[in-house]
């Protein structure tokens, strides 16, 4: 049976958005909706064009009254027995979990997101969740070898108040994967939710009070970078974890930097799927498909460039480009589609922008390109798109897009497949299919991306590192990255053994000094 909080959720946020466009939704501080908001920004369906809420614009003074909250909560949370905090983190993921269909609807309606996957999205946080909870109480020191008659130890503390900055295009994963561990680290968070995206983020928030947190241990800031850039220039926020563009990711880490924050970000990528001619072809087909216009390409791990060798390019394109042209795009609400719209205005025009300059540069547009049959004339769709005659210097084999568009690359050997992997900015990820053990293993030592995939795309468990590489990224926000990134190490020294002198001035006692 609900209580008084879930009712509200129920009754309100979780089912006005989709049902009261004038709805307002005010950003979530010190425990509560914080009505201070002096202006709203519309959150808009991108399948259809119609605004689903009015959201708070939050400034620099609402973050500051959230970091003075979080940082009042967070004494209180750390002071707590671990399996205290086990039990309450144990129980949002309950909650996240009972919840997950209806916050399966607002990333649907907030940022296009198909509902079969966003359906996943919510079982997958609770087990994050989980996890996390049973390493509340494992985040130990070490006891350092040092001086005789000396104890030396490090023990790991929480920074304090740790600043989330999130991308928009998987709003319950995303906030969930970062705000867990920062929690079991024995932070309190400050959560910027990007304004494409706003609104599960503020439903989480809400469901973590219920479950038990302390008021001010989660809070929600709503708006655009300007206030991204004050939860990263605070001086009460002790580390940032931040997900989106390279300029932006620059941006955040000077920021950072100016008040000495560790910060955690992943940036963008321009993903490597090699494909070699002894691979399982119907499964690295397949796979291309799925890698690169899951999520409409708003993927930052997504396979945007296909490398595939001479000898089966020829056949594997083809088979490929039938295959795209049987993803369903259409309503993010119906469980048949594959595909949902772009995120925003701005994603569809920067998507456009692209494909015009790949005409521009001598690219073949071989599926795609177009608007898909069918669906809402308001909506912001783009067909799944196939560039052949790509070269690397293109701007459409050197840029991140996130979008639906995938540029073929061919190659004849190895070492010019490692050359065309390597010849980007960024280096998120690779994936390899090859049924070669050795090859596999010499192309994961030289393609450069901070995390491999061979024979398999886009694995992921919370206790599987995750990062990049070059311009996508410093640090990790999973495993014990995310330890390293919510922590920081404290270095003790004891003398226990009085026989052992103290480092001093001998000659400075009274009867000792030369007169």
């Amino acid at each position: 049976m609900l209580d008084r909080t879930s009712r509200d959720l129920e009754g309100h946020l979780l089912v006005h958005i989709t049902e009261a466009p004038t709805d307002r939704q005010f950003a979530y501080i010190d425990g509560a909706p914080d009505q201070s908001a002096t202006g709203f920004f519309d959150a808009i369906n991108p399948a259809n064009g119609e605004v689903i809420a009015q959201v708070a614009k939050s400034d620099a003074a609402d973050v500051d009254r959230a970091v003075q909250a979080a940082t009042r909560a967070q004494h209180e949370w750390f002071g707590w027995e671990p399996g205290r905090r086990v039990k309450v983190l144990l129980a949002w993921a309950d909650l996240v979990e009972s919840h997950h269909a209806k916050l399966a609807e607002i990333d649907t309606r907030n940022m296009g997101r198909t509902i079969r996957d966003s359906l996943g999205d919510g079982a997958a946080s609770a087990r994050l969740i989980r996890y996390w909870s049973g390493q509340v109480d494992r985040m130990t020191g070490t006891q350092v070898p040092g001086n005789a008659g000396h104890l030396s130890y490090t023990t790991r503390e929480p920074l304090g108040v740790i600043g989330v900055i999130m991308p928009w295009n998987g709003p319950v994963g995303s906030f969930c994967s970062r705000v867990a561990p920062a929690l079991a680290c024995g932070n309190a968070v400050v959560v910027k939710p990007s304004e494409m995206s706003p609104l599960s983020a503020l439903v989480l928030a809400r469901l973590g009070a219920e479950a038990g947190f302390p008021a001010g241990l989660v809070n929600v800031v709503t708006g655009g970078g300007e206030v991204g850039a004050a939860v990263a220039e605070h001086p009460g926020i002790g580390g940032i974890t931040f997900t989106g563009s390279v300029p932006t990711g620059r941006s955040i880490a000077r920021a950072a930097a100016d008040t000495f924050k560790k910060s955690v970000l992943e940036l963008g990528g321009k993903s490597p799927n090699i494909v070699f001619e002894d691979a399982d072809l119907e499964t690295a087909g397949r796979a291309a498909v799925w890698g690169i216009f899951n999520n409409a390409g708003q993927v930052c791990v997504a396979g945007t460039r296909l490398l595939v060798q001479r000898s089966i390019a020829s056949d594997f394109v083809e088979a490929l480009r039938q295959r795209a042209a049987r993803v369903r795009v259409g309503d993010p609400m119906d469980p048949n589609n594959h595909v949902g719209p772009l995120a925003s205005q701005q994603q569809f025009d920067r998507v456009q922008s692209y494909l015009k300059i790949a005409r521009d540069e001598g690219a073949q547009i071989l599926h795609g390109g177009g608007t898909p049959p069918g669906t809402d004339p308001n909506g912001l769709f783009v067909e799944p798109t196939v560039l052949t005659d790509v070269d690397p210097s293109m701007r459409v084999a050197q840029e991140e897009i996130f979008g639906p568009v995938l540029s073929i690359l061919v190659f004849d050997d190895e070492d010019q497949a490692v050359e065309l992997a390597n010849n980007v900015e960024f280096g998120l990820s690779a994936n390899i299919w090859t049924r070669d053990l050795g090859r596999m293993h010499r192309m994961s030592q030289l393609v450069q991306a901070g995390t491999i995939w061979g024979n398999t795309m886009r694995m992921y468990g919370p206790g599987l590192w995750f990062g990049g590489i070059k311009s996508s990224g410093v640090g990790s926000a999973y495993a014990e990255g995310a330890i390293d990134g919510s922590t920081r190490l404290r270095r003790t020294t004891i003398r226990f053994d009085e026989a052992v002198p103290t480092p001093s001035w001998n000659d400075l006692d009274d009867d000792q000094q030369t007169r």
